[in-house]
């Protein structure tokens, strides 16, 4: 059967999106080595006199908790227990997800073990100045990047949240707090965890789906944690921003925020009364303008690029197969969307220029 240019062009079209996505990745994460530095130089001010030691009593709890669920042993009790509870009850779907995390799980040590000793970057308590020091093959101490908790709790969490979808956001959850565990505890740099998360959503998304689904599986993982990081991007370039002039600042500010609340709006009729926008105005287009207003809030030129990026990379992805899951949508929880995108944006407009850079 003979293929039609307009049928090659959408088949090449996945492709286009993955290649925007991965940019956009690349540059988000060439952009964040730059807040490595002065993050660290942060966490040690949380500190006493060593490194792992918080003054607040609320981040030395989660500092020890995210240690201890992310170790190698508290991954590994996991899996043995879904296991243990799939085949004493004969539960497929447990005895499923045992298995696949247990493969996740060790896929991502073995992984992060010959990256960590291939890059040899050093620890946060070795850094001195602002700048890295690398030792490939150096031993304890020089093996920083990429975070081993943040890459297998990823794993993991990403089978469990593909196996137990209705548990996905607990699990997300558990995961991204010991990722963040690791920032505060001075163990990793920022960009050590990002690696480390994304590596591990890719590798949990790859094994939680058959074989000819793998594509599609990744693919489909991009696009959850490239949109993510954009977001941590502009968050990041806000609160580690110099004070902006105060005339472009406010023009940036005000044009950013009337912005996301114009495409708020427009997301939340498109979800729920599509009738009433013009057909241009798609969900995608008002995603699209809403992530323009967040970048713009960033006041920062390189965030609009990446965001950019990310929109075209969702825009030429396929539409889903389901129109059903288009019509599930509700009043409270589109509206719960819009506020948070909104507290977002007066959230980082308030804390610009909160983190020291020099």
């Amino acid at each position: 059967m003979l293929t039609t240019p307009e049928q090659g062009a959408r088949r090449f079209l996945p492709y286009l999106s993955l290649i925007f996505c991965a940019a956009a990745l690349l540059i988000t994460f060439i952009r964040l080595i730059e807040f490595d530095a002065p993050l660290t130089r942060f966490v040690r001010s949380l500190n006493d006199f060593h490194i792992d030691h918080l003054h607040d009593p609320w981040l030395a709890r989660l500092s020890d908790v995210g240690d201890e669920i992310g170790r190698g042993e508290s991954l590994l009790l996991v899996n043995a227990l879904l296991l243990v509870a799939g085949y004493l009850f004969q539960r497929a779907s447990l005895k499923r997800a045992g298995w696949e995390t247990l493969v996740a799980h060790l896929v991502a040590g073995g992984i992060n073990t010959l990256l960590k000793h291939l890059v040899g970057r050093g620890r946060p308590k070795f850094m001195h100045g602002d700048h890295s020091v690398f030792i490939p093959f150096g031993g304890s101490g020089w093996d920083s990047f990429p975070s081993g908790h943040a890459m297998a709790s990823c794993a993991v969490a990403t089978v469990l949240a593909v196996r137990f979808p209705k548990l996905r956001w607990v699990m997300i959850f558990i995961a991204l707090a010991v990722s963040l565990s690791r920032l505060f505890r001075g163990s990793h740099f920022l960009t050590d965890i990002v690696a480390g998360a994304v590596l591990g959503v890719l590798i949990g998304a790859a094994v939680a789906h058959p074989w000819k689904d793998r594509w599609a599986a990744f693919t489909s993982a991009m696009m959850l944690v490239t949109p993510a990081l954009a977001a941590l991007l502009a968050v990041m370039c806000t609160i580690g921003q110099g004070s902006l002039e105060v005339r472009t600042a406010t023009v940036l500010g005000a044009g950013g925020l009337v912005l996301a609340v114009t495409a708020i709006i427009a997301y939340v009729f498109s979800r729920l009364r599509p009738a009433l926008l013009p057909p241009a105005l798609t969900k995608r287009g008002a995603l699209g303008l809403m992530a323009l207003g967040i970048a713009m809030s960033s006041g920062s030129v390189l965030v609009a690029v990446v965001i950019v990026l990310v929109w075209l990379g969702y825009w030429l992805r396929p539409e889903p197969r389901s129109p059903e899951a288009e019509t599930t949508a509700s009043w409270p929880s589109e509206a719960a969307f819009g506020l948070g995108v909104l507290l977002t944006l007066l959230t980082m407009m308030e804390l610009r220029g909160a983190l020291p850079m020099e």
